[in-house]
């Protein structure tokens, strides 16, 4: 498995048996035995990275690869992070202040220190100088730099040399991103987006592969909306109907705890996502938290100055003036789900293969193995 993008400020959880895992930077399928590939287009924390990877037995240590081109993030980026934060006041984002979008902004300004650099020396003057313009104490780099040297010569290599080795002898690579596509720098929701590009188009340069290794996406769903952070959300609930949606699906953020805004599912900015990811297979989830609620809705519209628009990209500009279109098509309500498919479930998947003009390759309703169905 291989990251190409985002860092620490997302997380993804593995449930095995009684077990929980949540991983921020090593790719989800740690416990599976793979080869753990963390490309360039990653920015690293390594108090993260040591963390994670103490989680792992020593032979899946073995596997891990941290591409040497990858930004590191400092302790001085998470201060920063929050700083910047507090600066918007009430325009905050919502970041999630692990110091993301200043390691990527540093990158850009050819300042960031990289994980080759760490391990065969790197002047921090210049850094240092940036962080001291904002009253920031850089006294502490040279240690943090030994410390991270200490963990990462034996991992740094090239990720995407991996990569085209797997696919050579004729293996697989499953590539994983770490945000939704309305996340994305260039083509969600921005400014409420995170600092880097979260869609498939991204795997290439994030990995360093040419795009032909990129193989086929499989777009990831729930059947209802959610959101972390701040920013519009035109088909979102609100009061004790979002709240129980959010206690049955635990919406709550991997890594900083957030309860996550929910929402009803959005076919506007789903087909969107869908087209800049070129995916035409999906994976539905968390059905069985519909089956306990009494509503279902389905944003299939917005309704912009009088007029109805079912592209995303005609209201991008202004979420926040949108009027949802909702309809009721169908109810999960009461639905058994015991190892197959129950009549309500399968008249879901016939809607969102008609609506979205896709294939629903897998749906589950929870969170063990055993509770997903492969179709």
């Amino acid at each position: 498995m291989a990251r190409f993008n985002g860092g620490s400020n997302a997380g993804h959880t593995v449930v095995l048996g009684d077990s929980r895992h949540t991983f921020h930077l090593i790719p989800s399928g740690a416990l599976k035995g793979k080869q753990l590939l963390i490309g360039a287009g990653v920015a690293v924390d390594p108090a993260v990275l040591s963390e994670e990877l103490s989680m792992l037995p020593g032979e899946a240590r073995s596997r891990v690869t941290v591409d040497a081109r990858c930004s590191l993030v400092t302790p001085l980026d998470k201060e920063l992070d929050a700083r910047l934060e507090e600066e918007r006041g009430a325009s905050a984002i919502g970041t999630t202040r692990r110091g993301i979008g200043p390691s990527y902004g540093l990158r850009a300004l050819r300042l960031s220190p990289r994980v080759s650099d760490v391990i065969g020396g790197f002047d921090y003057g210049p850094l240092s100088g940036f962080y001291r313009k904002f009253s920031l104490d850089p006294a502490g780099l040279q240690a943090w730099g030994a410390e991270a040297k200490a963990l990462l010569e034996g991992i740094a290599g090239d990720a995407g040399e991996r990569v085209r080795e797997i696919s050579d002898r004729g293996g697989n690579v499953l590539f994983e991103t770490a945000q939704g596509t309305l996340l994305d720098l260039l083509h969600g929701t921005y400014p409420f987006v995170t600092a880097t590009h979260t869609t498939a188009s991204y795997i290439p340069a994030g990995l360093g592969i040419s795009p032909s290794l990129a193989g086929e996406s499989l777009g990831v769903m729930k059947c209802y909306t959610t959101r972390v952070g701040s920013g519009p959300f035109p088909s979102e609930a609100e009061g004790p109907l979002a709240e129980k949606i959010r206690r049955l699906g635990n919406e709550y953020g991997a890594t900083t705890g957030r309860p996550r805004r929910v929402g009803w599912l959005d076919l506007v900015s789903l087909r969107y996502a869908l087209d800049l990811n070129g995916a035409k297979q999906v994976a539905v989830s968390k059905l069985d938290v519909l089956s306990k609620v009494d509503e279902f809705r389905v944003c299939t519209a917005y309704k912009l100055d009088g007029s109805e628009v079912t592209r995303f990209e005609a209201a991008a500009d202004r979420l926040a003036d949108v009027e949802p279109v909702f309809e009721s098509p169908l109810s999960l309500h009461g639905a058994v789900f015991d190892g197959s498919l129950p009549s309500e479930g399968k008249a879901l998947i016939r809607y969102l293969e008609e609506s979205l003009r896709v294939k629903v390759k897998v749906v589950s309703y929870g969170e063990e193995r055993t509770k997903t169905i492969e179709l």
